[in-house]
């Protein structure tokens, strides 16, 4: 097991038991009055549950908290969890931990309960001199969308379109590439602040199992990036 890349075993602990649970649903509707049928408004899912034991040895009670204390700093932020027994990472969000001693004096058990998600590496999907193409999403959960649009000749108001909002670059030279990071909630080039140059209103998400892009002109090659979430 491993937390934000760093084996466990650098804390002398070891993973000893682990529970995924599925996020709780639960749809949003409305009925109004006289009508026969509810309606039904888009439910956002809610974060999994990950439970997991760790077990901690060392010479002494005093050595074994303070090696508790480092693996537990870990966790002042969002942290990734690799699971042994589990494929992806484990975006982890603690809610609550508990020591236990046991019955050997240089022995601990370690209980946490994390809500959060798991994820597979990045997939990346080029578009070169296309226009239009369909995303089939890989995972359950929607996943912010990292993209590069490069001018393979000037661009002037080239727009996508498919995702909730449209996106239209304004303005791109020959040999310029645009960022638009939605992850983080940015637009650059060439390292720099490039917002105005891109007229968006909502950044690019895989939010349907399939999605439609359909793009200006073929004068562009424009990656998508994305990590399938699940749970």
């Amino acid at each position: 097991m491993k937390v934000n890349g760093v084996d466990a075993r650098k804390y002398y602990a070891k993973q000893l038991t682990v529970e995924v649970l599925p996020p709780s649903m639960s749809n949003d509707y409305e009925i109004l009055t006289g009508a026969a049928l509810p309606i039904e408004f888009e439910s956002d899912m809610k974060l999994g549950k990950l439970k997991l034991v760790m077990y901690f040895r060392g010479k002494d009670r005093n050595s074994i908290v303070r090696n508790m204390s480092l693996f537990m700093s870990n966790f002042t932020a969002a942290s990734d969890l690799e699971i042994d027994g589990y494929k992806g990472k484990f975006k982890a969000y603690i809610t609550d931990d508990t020591y236990s001693k046991m019955r050997v004096k240089n022995r601990y058990q370690l209980e946490m309960q994390f809500d959060g998600y798991f994820y597979d590496e990045e997939i990346a999907l080029t578009y070169d001199g296309v226009k239009s193409t369909t995303i089939t999403r890989v995972g359950s959960r929607k996943a912010p969308i990292n993209m590069e649009v490069y001018a393979k000749s000037a661009l002037t108001e080239y727009t996508i379109t498919g995702f909730e909002e449209d996106i239209v670059i304004k303005e791109l030279a020959a040999g310029k590439t645009i960022i638009i990071d939605g992850s983080q909630g940015f637009v650059t080039m060439d390292g720099e602040n490039a917002i105005d140059k891109v007229d968006i209103w909502e950044f690019p998400k895989m939010d349907k199992s399939e999605i439609n892009l359909a793009f200006t002109n073929a004068n562009a090659k424009v990656t998508v990036r994305y990590k399938p979430m699940w749970i």
